[in-house]
């Protein structure tokens, strides 16, 4: 770059200021800053079986919503709404959903002797947790 090109340059980008940290566009990463900052960024690679699992629980989550429907409302199955709605906005945001929800709705749907554990599309979102979570 000459210097014409590098005063043309300078003169297009902000001046820097003390202590700012400007970030255009970032998709996935990390940045720190400060003296003791420390950025770590821990992603599963795409593609990767992680991504894999997250979408056959996904899929298996939406078949049991729609066949909760078709039961007369209750405790359990308001339960169940409600975990399968906080896994959602736990994948949206992170991308994996947390494994304590995952617990819980495996809880509500292993009790053998509900409605909701009667349902056939019940089955896969265990095993779909089930493979989650090791």
């Amino acid at each position: 770059m000459n210097q014409d090109e590098q005063s043309d340059h300078a003169r297009n980008e902000p001046a820097p200021s003390s202590g700012d940290v400007h970030i255009g566009t970032m998709t996935g990463g990390a940045i720190a800053t400060g003296a003791h900052g420390k950025a770590v960024h821990q992603a599963a690679p795409g593609n990767s079986a992680t991504d894999e699992a997250t979408r056959e629980l996904v899929a298996a989550m939406t078949a049991l919503r729609e066949h909760l429907q078709l039961l007369t409302p209750t405790e359990e199955t308001a339960g169940v709404r409600s975990e399968i709605a906080s896994i959602t906005a736990d994948i949206a945001q992170s991308g994996s959903p947390s494994p304590g929800r995952l617990e819980r709705l495996r809880a509500y749907l292993e009790v053998g002797t509900t409605a909701v554990s009667g349902l056939a599309s019940a089955l896969p979102v265990v095993q779909a947790i089930g493979r989650m979570l090791g």
